[in-house]
């Protein structure tokens, strides 16, 4: 149980503080930049994320999941905390699929093709619903974390 509370909170906690640095650091840096620059920059980082992201945020669920299913049959009782903080994962990863993964995928095609002449709007777009997605994100962190230390 030590191990998969560990892996849990490493793993969430790595995806968690990833997309925080991306909302509050990376983004902003890529905005003022040239148009010449940026537009690369963001595509080339959409695909590379793109790519790995999904992988992360499945695994950070499954071990959430496992927390949930382990500590039921243990106690008998549903662990309300984990509980929350699977659902909340899943939530994050249907808004992504929703609302994210779309305009991921546009972003990233610009690379071998002339980006539309509102280009900008898709990315603060995109922005705005990265901002949503870390503050569902860090909710279902602090859920984790309260469910292994009580």
């Amino acid at each position: 149980m030590e191990i998969l509370n560990v892996a849990a909170i490493l793993v969430a906690g790595l995806m968690v503080g990833c997309e925080l640095s991306i909302a509050a650091f990376i983004h902003p840096t890529l905005n003022k930049l040239p148009n010449e620059a940026h537009l690369p920059a963001a595509s080339a980082i959409a695909r590379v994320l793109g790519t790995v992201m999904p992988f992360w945020y499945n695994l950070t669920l499954l071990l959430t999941i496992a927390e949930v299913v382990l500590r039921w049959r243990q106690s008998g009782v549903l662990p309300i905390w984990f509980a929350v903080s699977a659902l909340l994962w899943m939530m994050v990863i249907a808004y992504s699929l929703i609302a994210l993964v779309p305009v991921n995928n546009r972003i990233k095609s610009w690379e071998n093709a002339t980006p539309p002449a509102d280009w900008k709007t898709y990315r603060q777009r995109w922005d705005m619903h990265h901002r949503w997605r870390v503050v569902l994100l860090t909710m279902a962190f602090v859920f984790l974390i309260v469910g292994v230390v009580r």
